[in-house]
């Protein structure tokens, strides 16, 4: 689900990235004042819902409540990443609490990473966190290790006293030191980063992993992902 305006994309995506490390209450906050009867315990408990994807959620919504901004709309998107799941009773559109992740974020600089100043670019990174939003987390993970195999290889059963930096902290540093390829993708020792897994590690953010770095006698990269 990628809008027709690019900028919409760009703005959707921009707001992913920078709030993806805020609690599910600062997004059901917002949203319950934005956009009426969004959450509904009641209803959400009832047995006769119709499930409702991503896409057909958002656009419900959309035509039901004009002044649903970019905003709004990256919000619901990083609570669909955390297990909450759009549901339809006759029109009325619900965003219920099923099976969510609650994740315990550290305080991390509001760093902003560039991303890219292709708006093609980010409206393919918003795709691939649009196709991810509802995939459980192992699904993710491998379809990041059959790109970069080494950003997760040695996450498992280690344990390392290495930093942690937020997926943002670490694309900083990765354009601040110019590793880029071409306008579209990031390198990562051997490997590219494109948008498409790029996407499924933004969505690992909002749950909850971070970055941690590698002394240098396991080095294989620099960071591995984790769950911290």
């Amino acid at each position: 689900m990628n809008f027709k305006e690019k900028d919409a994309n760009a703005q959707i995506l921009r707001n992913f990235v920078d709030f993806s490390t805020k609690s599910n209450q600062f997004f059901t906050t917002h949203l319950s004042r934005t956009i009426e009867e969004i959450f509904d315990l009641t209803e959400c408990s009832g047995e006769a819902l119709s499930k409702v994807d991503v896409q057909k959620g958002v656009l419900l919504l959309k035509r039901k409540f004009k002044t649903i901004s970019n905003l709004d709309i990256s919000y619901m998107l990083i609570l669909v990443a955390r297990g909450f799941k759009y549901r339809l009773v006759t029109e009325r559109v619900f965003l219920c609490e099923e099976n969510a992740i609650f994740p315990n974020f550290e305080t991390f600089p509001p760093l902003k990473p560039k991303l890219s100043d292709d708006y093609d670019i980010k409206s393919a990174i918003l795709s691939s966190i649009l196709e991810g939003l509802e995939k459980e987390t192992d699904e993710l993970k491998q379809e990041i290790i059959k790109s970069i195999p080494e950003l997760l290889e040695k996450s498992s059963g280690v344990h390392y006293t290495g930093k942690f930096l937020s997926v943002n902290e670490w694309l900083h540093l990765i354009e601040q030191e110019g590793k880029w390829i071409s306008e579209e993708i990031f390198r990562f020792g051997d490997s590219n980063l494109t948008p498409w897994i790029l996407g499924n590690i933004l969505i690992l953010q909002a749950r909850g992993w971070y970055l941690q770095e590698i002394p240098e006698r396991f080095k294989s990269s620099d960071f591995i992902l984790t769950k911290n």
